[in-house]
């Protein structure tokens, strides 16, 4: 048991390890989270201000008053067995019954620790408020909140919630797909979730509908168990978690108002972009309750940067999801999709001219025609169509023969189908070459080239020289730091020296390279320059992956992708277990911008009428708050059946089930003239269009469910 020099009031344990305790103090008591095997408490929260409630607009943290201690068996040397009692009735919670000991003045505590609970209750103005606190035969901690208008008349425009104060303002903090440490490498000019002086956020904008914060050697997750509330037109509402400044950091789990860099009601509304949004405030008639529930975790963790990782394995969230298409079936719209964008030499990147774009063949990002090559390979091969494997050569031939530039390895990015020219991508105004997509399409080419071969097929010198020369243009620009850069000038030099892991599919093209060509030179270099990623990025998290996508600026699932499949790819030709580890870590950092849930949606929108479910969704950076279909998934299966985590393979099936949602059957199926179409972004949350997907279809959306459908078929 945690030594202290208050009186103990009460504590309850679990088996694990976790104690909690209420403790009396000068100050007033306060509850102390802490663990037999760490000294000194995780968590010391005031009662007072453990519990917060305000009426009125814009909402304010104002600390709710302890009533009193209610102490029928107090025995502060024993700690009860969890879970021994059942639960009291919330309407008397904050009443004194006999035992209680009041406690004068605003500073009080107020308690119960019989029978494996803690009970807190509390007032604030015309509200009363009950806080329960019992582990779980898991050993976790479940606090239940109940508020309750005991006024004769109603209260209007209420904000409550729960604050758990950290001990430090130095927290490693990660809220899923919104905040990785306070989003290090976003661009400072764009509006993206920071902590500044608060952010706080809808639960449906998680992924997992939580909070962790790290500090020294331990961790405290708060979960939420999200329940929707409706109003009587259909519109659904949701809970809210964030940090707030109290003036220290502060988790806060609220009621659903909201907060964006320390503004009140301010909501971040699309791309870098906010909106004054005062969503969230609850009225309450006489009698009614809002009631919510959260699980909190703590212990430790080492780095700090790692915390994150107990986020995705805590196991609180069991929801099945759903996958409306069979994996044939998927495989069967999305290759007719693929075969409408056939023109050719390549793969159209847009569907006809829609959305104002020229016709072209696009290489790596959104293109990913290389990618569709590679489809088209798998699918002549497995079912014995000589055609599909010509479209595939003449694919890469194409952009082999056509794409390269004066620079030996660097290679234009897009083929302008009408103008029969080759340009790069733009930056800033400026062309320029992205390592991501260029490394990306050259691992693709590199793979192709091995299809061919493992199928006895002709494979032209033209790829594996285009494959080599490019990896020798990645390692003799690499940075300083020893990685690739974000992209090159026309010239071949780098565009910036800002560090970023976007040339993680570098790596891969350095392995392809060595997988064509037999020489080690390759396997070590891109061990060399996967060991740099890995200590800039991996070994603490202090500065995520970011800037992959090239229409965002910050930290994304697609720069963690490259450094994963490296780091796969790696553990599979050395057969290292370091590798299988630097690739679980990156798995797990990828996996929390997965849904494990799924919110409800507003009545009358395209989700809610068609039972669209968000669980197994990935969600795309923390500029960019919707989901897509962007995900290493048939990777991600590979690693768990491999490596013997077959957890991991179990949440790659999931991801690609839910990925069959929204796909176009039939001709004008959401909104898509051609079977196997879908759209680019789904919108989730109040990001954009709730409960509505676009119809915005690049190539990719085809390209990646195909390939990952087709990977995991053959697997299975």
């Amino acid at each position: 048991m945690t030594a202290t020099a208050s009186p103990l009031l009460t504590s309850i344990a679990e088996p694990g390890g976790k104690i909690v305790e209420v403790v009396a103090g000068r100050d007033g008591s306060e509850v102390r989270l802490s663990r037999r095997d760490m000294k000194g408490a995780h968590l010391r929260a005031p009662l007072r201000g453990l519990l917060t409630a305000s009426t009125g607009r814009p909402w304010r943290l104002e600390p709710a008053d302890p009533d009193s201690i209610h102490l029928p068996n107090p025995n502060p040397t024993h700690l009860p067995s969890p879970g021994s009692s059942h639960l009291q009735d919330p309407s008397s919670s904050h009443l004194p019954s006999p035992g209680s000991i009041l406690l004068p003045g605003a500073d009080g505590g107020g308690a119960v620790g019989a029978g494996g609970i803690v009970v807190v209750a509390a007032r604030a103005g015309a509200l009363g408020a009950r806080l329960e606190l019992a582990f779980t035969t898991d050993g976790l901690l479940t606090l239940t909140t109940t508020w309750r208008n005991d006024s004769g008349h109603p209260v209007t425009d209420v904000a409550a919630g729960l604050l758990l104060p950290l001990p430090t303002d130095d927290a490693h903090v990660t809220m899923p797909g919104v905040l990785y440490n306070d989003n290090p490498s976003s661009d400072p000019g764009r509006p993206v979730p920071h902590l500044g002086d608060g952010v706080v956020v809808e639960e449906h904008r998680l992924p997992i509908p939580a909070v962790n914060a790290a500090w020294d050697d331990r961790y405290v997750s708060l979960f939420a168990h999200p329940e929707p509330a409706r109003t009587p037109d259909g519109t659904v509402a949701y809970g809210s978690l964030g940090l707030v400044r109290t003036p220290g950091l502060t988790v806060a789990a609220l009621t659903g108002v909201i907060m964006f860099d320390g503004e009140t009601d301010v909501c971040y509304v699309s791309k870098a972009e906010v909106a004054d949004r005062p969503i969230g405030y609850r009225d309450l008639a006489p009698g009614e309750t809002i009631t919510t529930r959260h699980t909190l975790d703590w212990g430790p963790v080492e780095p700090r940067g790692l915390g994150f990782r107990k986020l995705v394995h805590t196991g609180l969230y069991d929801e099945p999801g759903t996958g409306p298409l069979s994996t044939d079936d998927l495989i069967r719209l999305k290759t007719t999709a693929m075969d409408a964008r056939w023109d050719g030499d390549g793969y159209l990147a847009y569907e006809g001219t829609r959305h104002g774009r020229p016709r072209a063949y696009l290489y790596g990002w959104t293109g990913q025609c290389m990618k569709l090559a590679r489809c088209d390979a798998m699918l002549g091969l497995e079912r014995g169509e000589p055609e599909r494997v010509e479209r595939a050569r003449r694919a890469a031939g194409f952009y082999v023969e056509g794409s390269a530039t004066p620079v030996r390895g660097l290679r234009h990015g897009r083929y302008l189908r009408d103008e029969g020219t080759w340009e790069m991508f733009r930056k800033d105004g400026a062309a320029f070459v992205s390592s991501r997509a260029h490394g990306e399409t050259i691992a693709d080419l590199a793979e192709l080239a091995l299809q061919f071969r493992e199928a006895g097929l002709e494979v032209p010198p033209e790829w594996e020289e285009a494959v080599e020369d490019a990896a020798a243009l990645f390692w003799h620009t690499r940075l300083p730091e020893g990685i690739v850069p974000l992209g090159w000038t026309p010239e071949g030099t780098p565009v910036t020296r800002m560090v970023t892991a976007a040339g993680g599919a570098c790596v891969q093209a350095m392995l392809g390279a060595y997988r064509l060509s037999g020489e080690r030179v390759w396997l070590l270099r891109a061990e060399e320059v996967l060991s740099r990623y890995h200590r800039l990025h991996a070994a603490t998290f202090e500065r995520p992956f970011a800037h992959a996508t090239l229409d965002a600026s910050g930290e994304d699932k697609e720069a963690g992708m490259y450094y994963f499949q490296a780091a796969f790819d790696l553990y599979r030709l050395t057969g290292r277990e370091l590798y299988a580890q630097w690739a679980e870590a990156a798995a797990d950092w990828l996996l929390t911008f997965v849904y494990v849930w799924s919110p409800e949606f507003d009545a009358g929108s395209t989700f809610a009428r068609r039972g669209f479910k968000a669980c197994g969704w990935p969600t795309v950076s923390v500029q960019n708050h919707h989901l897509d279909v962007f995900f290493p998934t048939s990777e991600l299966l590979e690693f768990g059946l491999a490596t013997g985590r077959p957890w991991y393979a179990a949440r790659a099936e999931a991801i690609l089930r839910a990925m069959g949602q929204g796909v176009s059957q039939e001709p004008g199926d959401w909104g898509f003239a051609t079977p196997g179409e879908q759209g680019e972004g789904f919108f989730q949350t109040n990001w954009q269009r709730t409960g509505e997907a676009n119809t915005w279809n690049p190539s990719w959306v085809i390209a990646l469910p195909l390939y990952h459908a087709l990977r995991m078929r053959k697997v299975r």
